[in-house]
Order: C-alpha cells, then sequence, then structure tokens
C-alpha cells in the first residue's frame, strides 16, 4: 500500500517528509514537520482520535481519513476546523485534494 500511496504522491510532485505506523510517532512527526497534508488509514481503527490529535500537533495540517475499500474519503479542513466528505475513486481523490493543497499554497 504505502509504495502505491508513494507512486501517487511522486505523479503529484509531493515530497513524502515522513512515514509512521505508531500513533505517537505521527504525532510527534506532524508536531515537528508541520507538513501540508496528513494521510491517515482508516482501516486503523481510532483513526478519528488520531486525526484530532495530528490536528492538534500541527494545526494548519490538512488531514484525509480514508478506507481503501470504500468509495468515501473524509478531509479535515485547518482553517475552518470543519470536514467534508468525497467520494470518488480512491486514487482520484487523493490526487485531487494533492491538487488542493498545491492550489492554497
Amino acid at each position: 500500500m504505502r509504495l502505491g500511496m508513494n507512486r501517487v504522491l511522486s505523479e503529484q510532485s509531493c515530497q513524502v517528509v515522513g512515514q509512521e505506523d505508531r500513533p505517537s510517532a505521527i504525532i510527534g512527526a506532524a508536531h515537528r514537520l508541520h507538513p501540508d497534508i496528513v494521510v491517515l488509514d482508516l482501516d486503523g481503527g481510532s483513526s478519528n482520535e488520531l486525526a484530532q490529535l495530528v490536528r492538534g500537533a500541527s494545526p494548519e495540517t490538512t488531514v484525509v481519513l480514508w478506507a481503501r475499500e470504500e468509495d468515501l474519503m473524509e478531509v479535515l479542513e485547518p482553517a475552518s476546523g470543519a470536514s467534508r466528505l468525497v467520494s470518488a475513486p480512491i486514487v482520484e481523490r487523493l490526487r485531487g485534494e494533492l491538487s488542493r493543497q498545491h492550489v492554497h499554497e
């Protein structure tokens, strides 16, 4: 899965600055690196709680929650604090969100 994700990110001219498995490491990396976007796997169980912790560690970061087996992705916007649902094939959803990030920079 990570190889595919890295390929999609590379195609969008994005630089991957971290790949963490443990929630504490994800939060620490967000705090240290202040990335534009953090993608969390909804299949991991407590992703919504982790998303809020990531937002607390790096409030300017967009958090994307996605599930590999579904056609829906939740995006937590940094400025408004609101979330929105995006429905499309997984790769197209992610590419769209990455493109939105480049437009906002």
